[in-house]
């Protein structure tokens, strides 16, 4: 039944059997279910976020908010407590200047297919052991990793192989990165004003790979 009209001029509606009230549609484009799928979906092929805003209709702090919680709700965790080999690679971009870069670590099971969990920060030993605090639960029988000091550093020797030979796939994974992340891409334009932003948007790629989803 009618119950009156909204401040925005749109007609308001209440149910005679639960008392909700409600309207035939929805006054602000971040309402719509539909358009934070849109902006994942996008997020997941390389689009930035003034792409997103564009393509759903959501303004720049509605599509940054729907990213920050969306990732609060997903985690990037193993699905298997055994793995016979993972590999480890780093990355970097920029966050707020090209001045300052941040590193992604992460770890690459081949066999599987799926990265069971990542860290960010400086390149050096502290963020590995952040990474390796997330992978210390895992049964994995060897590490694979380049020749960084860090590595032999942290890693545990007797599992621990050494050389560009041993990563050959996780070439591959960065190009993948590279065309799926713009943020990623090298001489790029486009980066992160904040940390939980590009935070944010990486989990959240990541977690769609893992899933299989078929926006990746």
């Amino acid at each position: 039944m009618c119950n009156g009209v909204k401040k925005t001029g749109k007609q308001n509606y209440r149910c005679k059997g639960c008392g909700r009230q409600f309207q035939d549609s929805y006054q602000y484009a971040g309402c719509i279910v539909q358009n934070k799928e849109l902006v994942v979906k996008a997020l997941c092929r390389g689009s930035g976020v003034k792409d997103c805003c564009v393509l759903s209709g959501m303004s720049k702090v509605s599509v940054l908010r729907m990213i920050k919680g969306y990732a609060a709700t997903i985690a990037v965790k193993p699905k298997k407590h055994h793995y016979s080999k993972v590999q480890i690679d780093e990355q970097w971009s920029y966050v707020g200047k090209k001045e300052r870069k941040v590193w992604m670590l992460y770890a690459y099971a081949p066999e599987e297919d799926e990265i069971p969990g990542f860290a960010m920060g400086k390149r050096n030993a502290e963020t590995l052991r952040r990474l390796m605090m997330k992978l210390k639960q895992l049964d994995i029988q060897w590490f694979l990793t380049d020749l960084w000091d860090a590595f032999a550093a942290v890693l545990p020797a007797d599992r621990h192989l050494r050389g560009k030979q041993h990563t050959k796939n996780m070439e591959g994974i960065n190009t993948w990165f590279r065309t799926r992340v713009r943020r990623l891409v090298r001489r790029t334009t486009c980066f992160s004003k904040k940390l939980i932003y590009h935070y944010s948007m990486i989990k959240i790629i990541i977690h769609q790979r893992n899933l299989k989803s078929s926006y990746i």
